[in-house]
């Protein structure tokens, strides 16, 4: 081989490391800008009454720690509130003392009203407040595999797709029958680990999340995650391999389990919490009693780079806040300058949603006044200096991309001047 050609090699290879090592920091420095939710309850027929309490559970969980609606994707293999076992129309309980209703009022009171919604019930339809996105025969191993990866067809809305990015936390919640490496759905087909691990891989090549969590209530959950091999991941299934995942209690009037252990203690622990508490990811793990839930919850955290210790819980079952800086800490106190105030909104919030809250015309007045005089009164160089140190201001780890870019421009020059001689 020519000392030439020899020297084209190396160069290709230097810069070939150079991309994939450019590409690896833009993916660790992209801002957590929005989270989304998964819930999927795989299993049909009345006496799996539980799989789908748990899922409308974790549902309730999410909105009340700020999700909304429309980025959360729910999976219903089955409709136990409208079941004609069911003792009481419309509802669905995960206690046997009957006080929260999973379905409740007011669940779904700032969402467009949709046919799906209501359901015919003695001849009259009743509204039932959750929005379900996949129901009955529609929750498959394909739609699912679809929500994950985006290969939807274009007859599919977007209030059923997950309109996921690069800045992405998403919880991926299952729950259902299961076995060694794999998901039963609808009792007819299975989802497989390697069919997991193979759409979290095409997530993130297509950068659809940052980071994902992936909690399973199943029995052997733990063989699921096998296969993944993605950076970003962080999965925690009910039981090992060899265990069973087992319901917790029965509730007489409706007649069947109602929840199942690993998700009942899951809650129990969120009740406790609201949407600004800072409780880390290795609390919600460590919560786990053996003993209570008869099997081992387990957790894999080999493709997650933070230390759980460090990451709130809310940063996958909760909203994403940004805080915004005033001149002044205490110029709200001050009647005439109640114009100037800059509220912290979150950023799951919709204009629509803010809009319907802003009910005095005053206060709305106020603000266009604020926006406008911001828009016209500022100098175009201030807003353009803020804006770049805005966006400077969200990228982590920019020592560690800045000392990268010098050390590779050195070797490329004393690269070159090798190459010269």
């Amino acid at each position: 081989m020519s000392k030439t050609l020899l020297k084209c090699l190396l160069l290709a290879s230097l810069l070939l490391c150079w991309s994939y090592h450019c590409n690896a920091i833009a993916a660790s420095t992209t801002a957590h800008t929005n989270n989304w939710a998964v819930l999927v309850c795989t299993s049909r027929f009345w006496f799996n009454y539980r799989h789908m309490a748990n899922t409308l559970s974790l549902y309730r969980t999410v909105k009340r720690l700020g999700i909304p609606d429309e980025r959360i994707i729910l999976m219903l293999a089955d409709d136990m509130a409208c079941n004609s076992r069911n003792k009481y129309p419309a509802q669905v309980f995960n206690n046997e003392n009957h006080k929260l209703n999973l379905y409740g009022d007011n669940v779904e009171d700032d969402k467009r009203p949709d046919i799906r919604d209501f359901a015919l019930l003695n001849g009259l339809y009743v509204k039932l407040d959750t929005t379900v996105d996949y129901r009955g025969y529609e929750v498959t191993v394909e739609n699912f595999l679809r929500v994950l990866t985006g290969r939807h067809e274009t007859s599919v809305p977007r209030s059923k797709r997950l309109l996921s990015d690069e800045g992405s936390h998403i919880l991926l919640y299952m729950t259902g029958h299961g076995g060694d490496e794999f998901l039963k759905f609808q009792d007819s087909e299975e989802l497989q680990s390697h069919d997991l691990a193979d759409a979290v891989k095409q997530m993130k090549e297509k950068c659809r999340f940052k980071e994902l969590l992936i909690m399973i209530d199943t029995c052997q959950a733990a063989t699921l995650f096998s296969q993944l091999h993605s950076p970003g991941v962080l999965a925690i299934g009910s039981s090992m391999k060899g265990e069973n995942s087992y319901s917790h209690h029965l509730d007489p009037d409706v007649g069947v389990s109602v929840v199942d252990r690993f998700t009942f203690y899951t809650l129990a622990f969120f009740e406790r919490l609201n949407i600004y508490d800072n409780t880390s990811l290795i609390s919600l793990f460590g919560s786990y009693d053996p003993d209570k839930l008869a099997s081992t919850a387990y957790y894999r955290t080999d493709l997650f780079q933070q230390r759980l210790e460090e990451v709130p819980v809310t940063n996958f079952f909760g909203s994403v806040m940004e805080t915004i800086h005033t001149d002044s800490a205490y110029r709200a106190l001050s009647g005439k300058d109640s114009s100037k105030i800059r509220t912290c909104l979150s950023l799951d919030q919709s204009v629509h949603d803010v809009m319907q809250r802003l009910k005095s015309s005053d206060v709305r007045r106020q603000i266009s006044e604020t926006y406008a005089m911001d828009q016209h009164g500022t100098c175009p160089f201030t807003r353009m200096r803020s804006i770049f140190n805005e966006k400077m201001d969200k990228i982590e780890e920019i020592d560690s991309l800045v000392n990268c870019g010098l050390a590779v421009m050195f070797s490329l020059v004393a690269f070159s001047t090798w190459l010269s001689r």
